[in-house]
């Protein structure tokens, strides 16, 4: 109840002020969220983060598409409000970065622009991911400034996982984007897409920790090598995370490293 009632607080102290049409929307889900949890923990206890965090996120954002058909706000309008606000925000990069006259102007502007454009169409499961990032901090300091906090504390990315059932997530969003019969809820599964394909992402990267942990490569010299790979090898390192993840709801590599090192 505490941690829920701590979210509560940052909520109230996050809402003060005035705010343009964006920052509304950014206050109307950090409320929305900060509800899903209260009733989670009022409703189920202090559990898991992974279970807690993931049934909130789901809460909020179904609320949110409740409150978006309740209110004739649409998507586009959604949309266009995220491109203006970070449309503003690109513009003071391009200044920063090119001023006038600069040759390389032009092509950095294009290169913000479709990157805005691009983010526009997904934030909303970007959103879902940060949130679940979000409590996952605040999941941490709960813990380490409670007295006598309630549930388990954050585990280590190594043993990061949730229910293999949401595998079926991933399996409907694909679904969602390719039938061409479902065109008008293309941008839905697009962005579900992107949000299981985080958490996979994520979960592929935790068996990576894992592997790594078991050959003893740990220290400096794996950080720099991670660093190296993210720098210089981002899109085949996603990939193989990805594709690790995904495979880990049928094979479970974690527990077959496990068996294989001789521990229960």
């Amino acid at each position: 109840m505490a941690y829920a009632v701590v979210l509560a607080l940052i909520t109230v102290l996050l809402s003060a002020g005035p705010a343009d049409d964006f920052g509304q929307l950014e206050r109307a889900w950090v409320v929305l969220l900060t509800a899903a949890v209260v009733i989670v923990v009022l409703a189920t206890g202090t559990r898991t983060w992974a279970s807690s965090s993931l049934l909130a996120v789901g809460g909020a954002g179904l609320a949110g598409g409740v409150l978006m058909a309740i209110t004739g706000l649409t998507w586009g309008k959604v949309a266009g409000l995220v491109e203006h606000h970070y449309f503003l925000l690109a513009r003071s990069v391009v200044d920063l970065v090119a001023p006038v006259g600069s040759a390389a102007r032009e092509s950095v502007n294009d290169a913000l622009v479709s990157g805005v454009r691009m983010l526009a169409g997904f934030l909303p499961g970007l959103v879902l991911l940060q949130s679940l990032a979000a409590l996952a901090l605040a999941w941490a300091l709960y813990h380490r400034l409670a007295k006598q906090p309630r549930g388990e504390p954050l585990a280590p990315l190594a043993a990061f996982r949730f229910n293999d059932h949401l595998i079926w997530g991933v399996a409907l969003s694909l679904v969602i984007v390719l039938l061409p019969r479902l065109g008008w809820a293309r941008a839905l599964g697009g962005n579900l897409l992107v949000f299981f394909g985080g958490l996979y992402l994520v979960r592929g990267v935790a068996v990576l920790a894992a592997l790594a942990l078991a050959a003893g490569f740990t220290g400096l010299l794996a950080y720099l090598v991670v660093l190296f790979l993210t720098v210089f090898l981002m899109p085949v390192v996603a990939a193989a995370a990805l594709a690790l993840g995904l495979t880990d709801t049928l094979i479970d590599w974690r527990l077959r490293l496990a068996r294989a090192a001789g521990k229960p």
